[in-house]
């Protein structure tokens, strides 16, 4: 049996040696995280993400970012095994446990389940683990790489309910399920807006780091300050309130602040140098604006730090006056709703500006055929159908959301894939959904990612996605934690080597 521990040590130095830590990206969507792994000088050299439209985007991003043969992309984590997701890199280790440096990914929130730990202690030691309900065992798949790959690090990211599941904290399984596997473990709740995304978005992260290298995994310091609104877990941080159940001993309740931050960046901060749109309102529903996901406008004059950093993020920049994926979906029933409503407004108060919307349109209707409209008759309906949306205030609270210009957004769902309503522009003259391209500002996206698919298809994966600069700052001080600990391995071997420590090379860490 491979003495693992050393194993490790010779990894962090291959990796110091190389320049960049190797990455296996699991349940990896489009590549958010990814993308912000790769901009803190990691390297992903495979990816598994079931979604057709989603892996090509991962595959189109980070194929070309990996040495020729290094990278491959695979369909499904149910049919791999973690030695086959890597068997592409076998002219460069001896075995599958030497490919990769840091495990990293988000298995889905669906896999929620009544596991407990020795569950997913048993399905994480076998090469084809499937429990009854598949979906309950995406977790276990994840233990089972970090099982087999024997990564120096680990990276699992999630919502936060995973601390509170049927009376449950997934967390904490997951963490002493890692435990068990040889790794320091620790996890907490991250909000994106703390670094510089333009989002409220909270998602917990459970961070291993192999027992071998004495470390103990650390969370970035906050670098943009904001005051989060009721409903945000996060807000309570650093007051020793817990939002997971019991036992939650792994549990970091992180408020730590960089010596220097900056406010949080704002929606309007994040869309400045996008052109308006206002095509849509007159009438000109194509002929010569954009609707393909590819076609390109002029970029406006106004910029700030966030966006000069969406356009020249390294690797991915867009050097062009032109910006790709400015288009939005037509939705002509809610326009006028959408310029009256108040910003901050929810499904209530969109309902209730159509309402009023609706009684001017009735009465300028029976003063044109001079004569009233009865309630419920078909020119009533038709009317009505034409401008008051048809569903249940009380069931869908939170369909409708105008933004505020000087906030952050709220989250990015998945389902804005499906309509924008959650996100309808703060700028009541443009009366309009967020564009692709802002769904992708708000998930700080680059302008030079490309992603493939639909304009549906896009947004679902933008939704779907870690923010990469919420990824980068982890990743960040992941990099540092492991570079502290190469440079003391090192010290340690010169010295059993010469007996002192001169002639020590300069480490180079990623």
């Amino acid at each position: 049996m491979k003495n693992f521990d050393e194993l490790i040590k010779k990894k962090l130095e291959c990796a110091r040696k190389r320049g960049f830590y190797r990455t296996v990206d699991l349940f990896a969507g489009c590549g958010g995280m990814s993308l912000g792994f790769h901009r803190a000088g990691f390297r992903c050299v495979s990816s598994v993400e079931i979604d057709d439209k989603a892996r090509a985007s991962h595959e189109l991003n980070f194929h070309k970012a990996a040495a020729p043969f290094l990278y491959k992309a695979h369909p499904d984590i149910t049919k791999i095994t973690p030695e086959e997701s890597v068997a592409h890199l076998a002219s460069l280790c001896a075995d599958s446990t030497e490919a990769v440096d840091v495990v990293i990914g988000g298995p889905p929130c669906q896999a929620f389940s009544r596991l407990g730990r020795a569950a997913l202690w048993r399905l994480a030691g076998k090469d084809h683990a499937h429990g009854e309900d598949k979906r309950a065992t995406m977790y276990a798949y994840y233990l089972q790489y970090v099982a087999k790959l024997k990564p120096i690090a680990f990276v699992m990211e999630n919502v936060r309910e995973i601390g509170k599941h049927v009376g449950k904290n997934i967390a904490e399984e997951i963490a002493l399920t890692a435990e068990e596997l040889g790794y320091n473990v620790r996890y907490t709740l991250l909000n994106a807006v703390w670094f510089g995304v333009p989002q409220l978005r909270e998602r917990t992260f459970i961070i291993g780091i192999h027992k071998s290298l004495q470390a103990e995994p650390v969370f970035p310091a906050i670098s943009h300050k904001y005051k989060l609104p009721v409903g945000y877990s996060t807000s309570r941080a650093g007051t020793g309130h817990i939002e997971f159940l019991e036992p939650h001993d792994h549990y970091v309740d992180h408020l730590e602040f960089a010596k220097r931050t900056s406010p949080a960046v704002t929606a309007e901060q994040a869309f400045v140098d996008l052109p308006p749109i206002k095509h849509h309102l007159d009438g000109r529903k194509g002929k010569g604006h954009p609707r393909r996901t590819e076609d390109k406008m002029l970029y406006g004059s106004a910029s700030n730090e966030f966006t000069r950093n969406m356009r020249n993020w390294p690797g991915f920049r867009n050097n062009g006056t032109e910006v790709s994926g400015h288009i939005i979906r037509y939705t002509p029933r809610d326009y006028e709703t959408f310029r009256r409503m108040p910003n901050g407004g929810m499904y209530p108060e969109a309902l209730a500006t159509a309402e009023v919307i609706f009684q001017e349109e009735l009465s300028n209707l029976e003063k044109k055929l001079g004569k009233p409209i009865r309630h419920g008759s078909h020119d009533w309906q038709e009317l009505r159908d034409a401008i008051v949306p048809p569903y249940k205030p009380d069931r869908y609270p939170n369909k409708f959301r105008k933004m505020w210009a000087n906030q952050p957004s709220r989250t990015v769902p998945a389902h804005i894939g499906k309509d924008a309503y959650s996100h309808i522009h703060f700028d009541s003259s443009q009366a309009r959904g967020i564009s692709l391209r802002e769904a992708a500002r708000l998930q700080s996206f680059p302008d030079g990612f490309k992603m493939c698919g639909s304009m549906n298809a896009q947004l679902k994966q933008i939704g779907n996605a870690v923010p990469p600069l919420l990824a980068y700052a982890v990743a960040t001080q992941l990099s540092q934690s492991l570079c502290g600990v190469s440079t003391e391995i090192s010290q340690k071997t010169n010295l059993s080597k010469t007996g002192s420590p001169g002639g020590r090379r300069k480490l180079k860490c990623h």
